[in-house]
């Protein structure tokens, strides 16, 4: 008897119904056994040292005041007309939290070294790395960018120079211009 109430049952209910149910179904199945494998294969949680979440919060509070106290456009360490012109102490907080090297400063810097402009341009303007670092012994912002070597060739180019003017966004810097050693 209750075969055949099941069975009535089951010619009762619109087969869209029973379509849905169905999806429904393998869809909590398959969310269940992902939420289980998860908890199996769940990795440790990094830890990282006080030391360095203290000096990044620093960096990073500090600098973000910094910024949005300065004006926007060329922040430039040598005397100019044209833009805002830094103290010692503003040029190595800001070349500190620079990571940005623009198009525009590598592309100056490149006139002065035509070894460095030739491999840009023959390789479609392709940076393979760059850097913003500060030298604490001669107090300069020092700037450095690697021209990628052409396909089939070895040869790169590593530019070197004095990151004298930055670009203040608003959200961050970057810097605008390169006087190559």
């Amino acid at each position: 008897m209750a075969l055949e109430n099941n069975l009535q049952t089951d010619k009762i209910t619109p087969n869209g119904f029973r379509k849905l149910t169905g999806l429904l179904t393998l869809i909590s199945t398959i969310i269940f056994i992902f939420l289980i494998l998860n908890n199996i294969f769940k990795k440790e949680e990094f830890e990282p040292v006080v030391e360095d979440i203290i000096t990044e919060e620093e960096n990073v509070e500090d600098y973000d005041d910094f910024i949005f106290a300065l004006p926007s456009g060329k922040l430039n360490f040598y005397e100019s007309k044209d833009g805002y012109e830094l103290s010692i102490s503003e040029y190595e907080t800001i070349c500190k939290n620079t990571k940005i090297i623009t198009q525009r400063s590598i592309m100056g810097a490149n006139i002065t070294d035509i070894q460095a402009q030739v491999l840009y341009n023959d390789n479609g303007n392709k940076i393979d790395r760059y850097s913003v670092k500060w030298d604490s012994n001669n107090k300069i912002c020092l700037a450095e960018y690697t021209i990628k070597a052409l396909q089939g060739s070895t040869e790169t180019v590593t530019v070197i120079g004095q990151a004298k003017g930055f670009l203040n966004t608003g959200v961050d810097t970057r810097v605008y211009f390169i006087k190559n050693f």
